[in-house]
């Protein structure tokens, strides 16, 4: 050991300053290129392990690394690197197929200005347009992914009252907090801090909540808001440029047995959640009632909602909806011109491309002829869809028709690729028959394990899943542009290779 108790001697450096040493993997494809990011002090030199093996692995009288680099250490190959004026070095190295499944961990040392290791990063290669399992594993059922400030990943909203975070690099799943709410079917968004918004859903009652909570994960402290104005099942938030959160619409009384209650309960009405002074205030009217729409912040700081179960107020007439409608720049009111696209739908999924469009796919829609006649809410037939629309803000913003599903689609996830493509996964296809479960009788769509890339032109087949996920969620790593695909019915985390 005496060559790598030289080696990392002539690592000291005068400085007295600190910057934590950390490493993580940006890129792990294989066959491709792999690239391991080192950082930490400007000029500081580090010593970078890479190893199959994790057990702890002591290379000098000051250094234990948690991984077994045996061939490394054996062969006396040092990969020392000189973080530069940024405090950070890549280390790339060819990979081939026959790295293809297995997994390899990074760890780097340094002496100065202290004996130092750096965290671990695991890294998982895949081929290129495939799906592989990561470490760990994640519940989530209808709930939200937010990418917070260090890079990992929070899930909320999922598995009851708990939230979760993943880290990507270490693969790993950590309980770090409780949201005290039912969280089914609540509004959430992040703000400019990586605090998190829930509001409303189904309370413990059964009945829609007006109760609100902000998690902040960095303290794992959820601190109850006072309650929104109405309670809101089936809400949407975005937020404002202005750092406030806009809660839109929802259901503020449930009445399964009477459709025409039901669909009046719908509101038009949004609420302002205020950062700084922790309350709730009026916010714009839609110029429609929504409820399981969706709300998505644009590229110029508009809101679009779109879709939804809504009701044609002073006539109420309920039906699903196929239009959109966009707040100004400041989000203080809602254009009263709608945006028109293909096939009104609900719990259907919007996410913004890399171009900055927003691609609308997929979700239930129903023909509500037959209870308008009769009043029978058996007669409603929802069925799933496999249609698309795209938004765009050029010119006075509009709606296109988007390239057609492989199969139709409601309850999905959807991750936006670094690349301009959407990766669609799970779901359920087919219908769901309101009157066989009001008598009994289960009947619900059939839940799927394809995935698709959609692009703003063409939809193509991609790798199936290992099961059918409903209602998880997917998330892009910032840190290499692969998709996480959690929850929805399995534990198992998996990822995919763009």
């Amino acid at each position: 050991m005496r060559f790598y108790s030289t080696a990392l001697a002539l690592l000291a450096l005068a400085s007295t300053s600190f910057a934590e040493l950390s490493v993580r993997v940006v890129n792990a494809t294989a066959p491709g290129t792999s690239t391991a990011q080192v950082r930490g002090l400007p000029g500081q030199r580090v010593l970078l392990f890479i190893s199959a093996t994790e057990a702890p692995t002591t290379i000098s009288e000051l250094i234990t690394l948690d991984i077994n680099p045996l061939r490394q250490l054996a062969a006396e190959i040092t990969l020392g690197l000189t973080l530069n004026a940024q405090g950070q070095a890549n280390f790339s190295f060819a990979t081939t197929g026959s790295l293809t499944g297995e997994r390899l961990t990074f760890q780097a040392a340094a002496l100065a200005p202290t004996p130092e290791v750096s965290n671990i990063c695991r890294a998982t290669y895949l081929s290129a347009n495939t799906l592989g399992t990561a470490l760990g594993t994640a519940l989530s059922a209808f709930g939200d992914a937010f990418t917070l400030p260090d890079g990992r990943v929070a899930l909320v909203g999922g598995a009851g009252p708990v939230v979760s975070a993943y880290d990507p690099c270490t693969q790993e799943t950590q309980v770090i907090g409780v949201v005290p709410s039912a969280n089914l079917f609540a509004a959430r968004a992040q703000l400019a801090d990586g605090r998190i918004l829930v509001a409303g859903g189904i309370g413990t009652n059964g009945q829609p909540s007006a109760e609100a909570f902000v998690f902040d994960p960095a303290t794992a402290i959820a601190t109850a808001l006072p309650p929104m104005a109405v309670p809101r099942l089936g809400a949407a938030a975005a937020r404002r440029a202005d750092g406030k959160i806009m809660v839109t619409g929802g259901i503020d009384t449930t009445s399964f047995a009477d459709v025409a209650a039901f669909f009046g309960a719908i509101e038009a009405t949004t609420e302002l959640y205020d950062p700084v002074t922790n309350t709730f205030a009026a916010g714009p009217n839609m110029p429609e009632p929504k409820a399981f729409h969706t709300a998505t912040v644009l590229n110029n700081n508009q809101i679009l909602v779109a879709g939804g179960l809504g009701i044609v107020q002073f006539v109420g007439i309920p039906y699903v909806s196929n239009l959109g409608y966009v707040s100004n720049a400041n989000g203080t009111s809602f254009g009263a011109l709608p945006k028109v696209f293909t096939t009104g739908r609900f719990l259907h999924n919007a996410t913004k491309l890399a171009d900055g469009r927003v691609l609308v796919s997929g979700g239930l829609t129903a023909d509500l002829g037959g209870v308008l006649k009769t009043g029978d809410v058996t007669q409603i037939a929802f069925t799933s869809i496999a249609t698309t629309s795209l938004y765009s803000t050029s010119g006075f913003g509009s709606f296109s028709n988007g390239p057609v599903l492989s199969s139709p689609r409601a309850l999905h996830s959807v991750a936006a690729l670094n690349n301009g493509r959407a990766l669609l996964c799970g779901g359920v296809s087919g219908a769901l028959d309101i009157g066989a479960i009001l008598s009994g009788t289960i009947s619900l769509p059939a839940a799927t394990a394809t995935t698709e890339l959609v692009s703003a032109s063409a939809t193509r087949l991609a790798p199936t899943m290992g099961a059918a996920r409903v209602g998880g969620v997917a998330v892009s790593s910032p840190a290499d542009g692969r998709a996480f695909l959690f929850g929805g019915g399995p534990t198992a985390i998996e990822l995919y290779q763009p």
